[in-house]
């Protein structure tokens, strides 16, 4: 990564950091229970009609055209571009920095339910055991690496092509889902490699992670939560660029970054006509769509 967009990135940090106690961003979507979990699950139900709406209906009637879209996405490409070759990957995680920044500061306040500025390791792994659970179906205490054994529960908002905002977010988007989300989390917890992720293995790459994050210290501050999960937002994004860069030249076109959204038009477009209503894209629309048995194994 260039110079200029490491130090970029870490001073983003650095000013998160000395705003521990402002108010944040409010993260989409209705909170969970109680607890530190509490709002940790985002652009669910019927917000994602919100964010997208305000997105891509440029001319406010309340629907989404195919060229309206088109339009957004090929903006922002070309304000990230300049008029180069392509989307280097500089760019693209530039372009998703301010998105991470601000759930990452959302992110550690709404873990640190004490309210103290600095969250232990419980904290820390609250709503990454909840991650573990959702995978774990059955509840035996096992998550499998195949993805077939995963499939069918949908992915969220950022797995069309808005990046991610780090492990947690991981979290919140993949809702289990085969492929790219399960590889992540199964690259971060299967320490022994055997295709399987135990509890007890689980835990103690979680307790590996904080432990580096701390130096050994039992409370991490904001500045190392953030430098935690700055890397992982970092090496998600270049995964996620080389999955686009289908002709490996190290740019992406607007064709190779627009693939993802591409996917996503069509998956709401229930009825093929070019145009996406609210209805569509509502959380009960999209359940209804997938059918009883994807609705089954949705949490």
């Amino acid at each position: 990564m260039k110079h200029a967009l490491k130090t970029a990135l870490l001073t983003g940090v650095v000013a998160i950091a000395a705003a521990t106690g402002v108010a944040f961003a409010q993260m989409d979507g209705p909170p969970p229970p109680d607890g530190p979990l509490q709002g940790l699950m985002h652009r669910a139900g019927g917000r994602l009609a919100d964010r997208l709406l305000a997105e891509f209906d440029l001319n406010h009637d309340g629907k989404i055209t195919h060229t309206e879209y088109n339009t957004v996405i090929a903006n922002r490409y070309n304000r990230v571009v300049h008029g180069g070759r392509g989307m280097t990957l500089d760019q693209f995680i530039a372009l998703h920095t301010a998105d991470f920044q601000k759930h990452a500061s959302e992110m550690f306040r709404r873990i640190d339910w004490k309210g103290d500025g600095k969250i232990t390791l419980e904290e820390y792994a609250a709503p990454q055991r909840a991650h573990f659970e959702m995978l774990d179906r059955d509840g035996t205490g096992v998550v499998s690496c195949a993805p077939s054994a995963q499939q069918g529960s949908g992915a969220g908002y950022d797995d069309f092509g808005n990046g991610g905002q780090g492990r947690r977010g991981v979290a919140r988007g993949s809702r289990g889902a085969g492929g790219f989300g399960l590889a992540r989390f199964c690259r971060d917890n299967d320490l022994n490699e055997d295709g399987k992720v135990m509890r007890a293995e689980f835990d103690s790459a979680i307790a590996k992670r904080f432990s580096a994050a701390t130096k050994g210290k039992p409370n991490m501050t904001a500045g190392e939560f953030y430098a935690d999960e700055l890397a992982s937002f970092t090496d998600m994004n270049t995964r996620m660029f080389r999955r686009l860069d289908r002709d490996r030249d190290g740019v992406l076109t607007l064709q190779e970054y627009a693939a993802p959204e591409e996917k996503l038009f069509a998956r709401l477009d229930k009825n093929n006509d070019g145009v996406l209503t609210p209805d569509e894209f509502s959380s009960r629309a999209r359940l209804a769509n997938r059918g009883p048995s994807s609705r089954s194994r949705r949490i």
